[in-house]
């Protein structure tokens, strides 16, 4: 989707088919970004959107559709559709952004059509209830990523995420839950998915430490049996603008990798199941 101004530009958040009177149609969620200053860090949010696709011409959106987000919440950061949620809802996931211990929060909407928003029902996770204003969506979770993902898993649910409880971490998690919404936890010390090999000092990356990874997530649809594929992020902090960009061609510049679902045998998802798994008030 082009770009509305030279210093502005859209990030893909996540997307999904929804289906509209009966029609199916690609619907993704798009930040829109600003540019505001020189420096590497000098860019900021300035609206979401969910931008819908005829299947038939994917050049153009039909329909742009603003998203609120009064409480600065980057929706999009993942999404589950109500054909895999098991309760006719479709899940949208944000985060609350901060340097470290980004936090979790969520969305849902009846059905499959995200462009719907005004539909769209917020976590309060201290009242246990869906609320209608934005604002007052509450954080479900700590240590979670801009980007990660809840995929159906032995009747629960498993969120996959960079961990953010530190900067720039390499370390992958998995938590579980009984519900599409959580309570999520993890089995202590079984909770490492993967450490990715190419950031730090002792990387595999070779740009003398200056490469970090983030925002994995799972790709269900790539699924193979009991073996699932993750992605995730490979970029640098050297923002050097050269003729040929050769600084920045690497052989791990991406690094899909896969790891079976039950990764954390012995233990079966419901060992680590949350005590507390009641229902939260529509």
């Amino acid at each position: 989707m082009p770009s509305p101004e030279t210093s502005y530009w859209y990030w893909l958040g996540d997307g999904m088919i929804g289906n509209i009177g009966g029609t199916d149609y690609l619907q993704i969620i798009f930040h829109e970004w600003h540019k505001f200053g020189p420096g590497l860090w000098d860019f900021e949010i300035n609206r979401l959107v969910v931008a819908t696709f005829s299947l038939s011409d994917l050049t153009h959106p039909i329909a742009i559709d603003p998203i609120p987000s009064d409480s600065n919440t980057q929706w999009g950061a993942g999404l589950l559709p109500a054909s895999m949620s098991g309760d006719g809802y479709t899940y949208i996931y944000g985060v609350d952004d901060s340097a470290v211990n980004k936090k979790m929060r969520i969305a849902r909407v009846a059905g499959s059509d995200l462009s719907q928003t005004d539909q769209w029902q917020y976590l309060n996770t201290d009242q246990q209830a869906w609320m209608r204003g934005e604002t007052e969506a509450t954080d479900a979770l700590s240590g979670i990523a801009n980007e990660y993902s809840v995929t159906p898993w032995h009747g629960d649910f498993a969120l996959v995420s960079q961990d953010t409880t530190e900067a720039f971490s390499a370390r992958i998690r998995v938590w579980s839950g009984c519900d599409p919404y959580g309570p999520f936890a993890f089995w202590v010390d079984h909770d490492q998915v993967y450490y990715t090999p190419e950031a730090g000092p002792y990387g595999t990356y070779g740009e003398e430490g200056k490469a970090f990874t983030y925002n994995a997530h799972v790709h269900p649809t790539l699924a193979s049996g009991d073996t699932w594929t993750l992605s995730y992020n490979v970029n640098s902090f050297d923002s050097r603008v050269s003729h040929d960009g050769a600084h920045y061609r690497a052989p791990a510049s991406t690094n899909p990798g896969s790891c079976p679902s039950g990764w954390s045998n012995p233990a079966h998802c419901g060992r680590v199941r949350p005590s507390r798994c009641r229902a939260p008030r529509a």
